[in-house]
């Protein structure tokens, strides 16, 4: 009777009173919330059931395609439908544009390229190369028409396959197996082309070739991602680059080598069709880590530097430029060129004097390579030349002006 009476006991008393009366509360609580959700869930789903929006929401959503039309709801166990369901733009009159229908070209313009229509071509002047670049033809000249594919063709190799394989059907023209055959550009076994590596000046192979390369600077650190080769023919030194994570854009005129381009392509190698003449290159200053000529044949000694310059535009500041072929190592090769040494060493002599107005460093000569390197910064060089008449540097401000 005693402990009862106790000061704790009242205490203990209270607390329990307490316990008992938060725990009905809460009950509540959660029922009250229990209840306001599921009406919220019943009222939102009667008003769904009546919005007009709805109807628009599933059509427009709907899988599956039925007669032409999307349904009006999503059927159980369909699937993404990402086919055209309409005949035609719908134009601002209300009116839906006519579609139209081309037929096809004849055989003969199987490899048609408008802007590089030999015909056309042929009207324009030979100096500078000038009948070799784009003459795109006029409104009244356009071919309404769809080009054909040759006769037999097939869907080319995959790439890393693609860079020794191509379909003979794709590219029809042997020309190139009996030119350059001593120099191992490309075979023909059965109906396939086989793309060994050679070039004209790497006869060991596009890939030994670049080790040469690696040998003389830095190619595998890192520091070279992007490249362009003048004069590429099939493009398999850039083809042999892209496994060492360096891109290569390859550019080839439209020549008597028929096709140099297509080979490229159909190997799956960046490429186009393009020429050093009087226009610059379609590309951005400063594109490229490196530029690459093995004997492409552009005078580069020509026109006061003219293409030295262009190269000098698209290379990066610390950019390197890289020849092989005529004139370096002439007195090796001279008799094979067909040239005299007094020529050859004078070719030579003159790109060097324009390789130093442009304050490029020459970096190695050895064998048949010699590369040079691109001063990181034009300004100082200009400022430390005690004369420099020649060639003079674009004073625009923008430095992909036209020349």
């Amino acid at each position: 009777m005693a402990i009862t009476n106790t000061p704790y006991f009242g205490i203990s008393k209270l607390y329990h009173a307490y316990m008992k009366k938060k725990k009905t509360t809460n009950l509540l609580t959660v029922a009250l919330v229990v209840t306001l959700c599921s009406l919220s869930y019943f009222f939102g789903v009667w008003h769904h059931s009546l919005s007009p929006i709805t109807t628009t929401l599933r059509a427009g959503f709907s899988c599956t395609p039925t007669n032409g039309s999307l349904t009006a709801g999503v059927r159980a166990n369909s699937h993404l439908d990402f086919s055209t369901h309409h005949a035609g733009v719908v134009s601002d009159a209300g009116t839906e544009t006519v579609r139209r229908s081309y037929p096809a070209c004849d055989e003969r313009y199987g490899e048609y390229t408008p802007c590089e229509d030999r015909d056309r071509s042929l009207k324009f002047e030979r100096e500078r190369l000038v009948y070799r670049e784009r003459h795109c033809p006029e409104k009244r000249e356009l071919l309404k028409c769809l080009v054909p594919a040759p006769y037999g063709y097939r869907s080319p190799f995959r790439w890393p396959e693609s860079r020794d394989l191509a379909w003979y059907a794709n590219v029809p023209h042997k020309e190139l197996t009996v030119e350059k055959a001593v120099q191992n550009w490309i075979r023909v076994e059965g109906d396939q082309f086989r793309f060994p590596g050679g070039g004209t000046m790497f006869p060991r192979g596009a890939d030994a070739y670049i080790d040469d390369i690696d040998r003389l600077m830095p190619l595998s650190d890192g520091s070279i991602r992007t490249a362009i080769d003048t004069g590429c023919g099939v493009a398999s030194w850039g083809a042999y680059l892209l496994s060492r994570n360096i891109t290569a854009m390859s550019i080839a005129p439209r020549d008597s080598h028929e096709a140099q381009v297509q080979f490229a392509l159909e190997r799956g190698v960046p490429a186009m069709i393009g020429i050093l003449a009087s226009n610059r290159l379609p590309y951005p200053s400063r594109a490229f880590d490196m530029a690459h000529c093995s004997r492409c044949l552009i005078p580069w000694h020509l026109y006061d530097g003219l293409f030295l310059i262009e190269v000098d535009r698209i290379l990066r500041p610390g950019g390197y430029w890289i020849i092989s072929g005529p004139p370096i190592n002439w007195k090796t090769h001279w008799k094979g060129w067909e040239r005299t040494t007094e020529d050859l060493q004078s070719e030579q002599s003159a790109i060097e004097a324009v390789a130093r107005s442009l304050c490029w460093k020459k970096l190695k000569e050895r064998g048949d390579i010699a590369i040079w390197q691109k001063p990181t910064n034009h300004v100082h060089c200009k400022i430390n030349r005690k004369v420099f008449k020649k060639p003079l540097f674009c004073s625009t401000q923008h430095p992909d002006t036209a020349w």
